[in-house]
């Protein structure tokens, strides 16, 4: 039976407009959240993250491109479309399994970056928050 070998969460913040960080326009990705957990000496281990972040539009229609980063190297993206950008809210959560963490300290990070040129503007003003489940 799968245990809990390890936990940490960072929350960069649990309330909207509790921050407002500007998300530029591809390639030049922000990261709005990290977290570091150490993963042990195990017969299996898995590294469940889960993310949360909170999206303000303020003007245009785009999608956002999240992606996920162990230790720099990309392992996970998904997109987030906002059609109606004046002052839309949305609440993104994101869910990933890596299966090929070893063992040791690893910094998970999640960026944000416009994908498509367009007129999109948009921040992550919260909440925000990241965690790391190691499983075995």
């Amino acid at each position: 039976m799968p245990v809990v070998l390890n936990y940490n969460a960072t929350v960069v913040t649990p309330t909207v407009n509790g921050t407002s960080i500007p998300i530029p326009l591809a390639p030049g990705g922000v990261g709005v959240a990290a977290v570091v957990v150490n993963v042990p000496n195990s017969n299996q281990r898995f590294v469940e993250i889960k993310a949360t972040v909170g999206l303000q539009g303020t003007s245009g229609i785009g999608g956002v491109l999240f992606v996920l980063f162990r230790d720099g190297v990309e392992i996970y993206r998904f997109r987030q479309d906002l059609l109606n950008g004046f002052n839309e809210y949305a609440l993104v959560t994101l869910q990933a399994v890596d299966g090929n963490a070893t063992v040791g300290p690893h910094t998970y990070t999640l960026g944000a970056q416009i994908q498509t040129p367009s007129s999109l503007v948009a921040a992550a003003v919260g909440p925000i928050d990241i965690s790391a489940t190691v499983i075995g």
